[in-house]
């Protein structure tokens, strides 16, 4: 059995590290944090070489839902209000969301996946929740639905090895619907469908 890395320990890519030197620049440029701590700081971004090492940066600088790099695996739940996670997050193998008289917002389009294969479940009761998956993620819905709706409008991957998200769950008078962001046409298709 092939043993589960955690979060904090994978490694951190170039674009990790501009996120969280961004959110300190504008914190410098703020005066919330000084020339000596702002240094500090960016130091440690650019020596950064995993997860674990830039979440702390950022910690006090901003709410947990906006933060640069969330290493949260915590369920996603909607009760009685809306609640998202979106950005860069790391998504483990299997995570849950629940919808009570609520919406639940996935975005998993700049997230980070742990396996190839990662299973959503997602339950709705007089709630919704809305799962955005980028290009090239091949999507599986399954689970029930008592008068609610369960939807998918990705298109299909055309890779071979293409990550997987499995989505479960159930649905009372309520939905889950997953989708994928709309396919921008080139600029001459875009011309050509002005003309029409």
């Amino acid at each position: 059995m092939v043993e589960e890395v955690q979060p904090e320990l994978l490694r951190a890519s170039d674009r990790d590290r501009d996120r969280v030197l961004a959110v300190l620049r504008a914190a410098a440029e703020d005066g919330r944090l000084d020339l000596g701590e702002f240094t500090e700081r960016s130091d440690l971004a650019h020596r950064a070489r995993v997860l674990g090492d830039l979440a702390p940066l950022t910690a006090d600088l901003l709410p947990a839902d906006r933060q640069p790099v969330r290493l949260v695996s915590a369920p996603v739940l909607a009760l009685l209000r809306g609640e998202s996670r979106t950005g860069r997050w790391v998504v483990p193998r299997r995570q849950a969301a629940f919808a009570l008289l609520g919406t639940a917002r996935i975005d998993l389009t700049d997230a980070l996946l742990m396996r190839d294969r990662v299973r959503l479940d997602a339950s709705a009761v007089f709630g919704r929740i809305e799962v955005r998956v980028p290009e090239g993620v091949r999507v599986r819905m399954r689970g029930r639905s008592f008068l609610g709706l369960r939807s998918d409008s990705t298109r299909p991957s055309r890779l071979r090895d293409a990550p997987v998200l499995e989505v479960d769950g159930f649905t009372l008078f309520g939905a889950v619907r997953v989708t994928s962001p709309r396919r921008r046409l080139p600029w001459w298709g875009r011309r050509r469908r002005e003309l029409e």
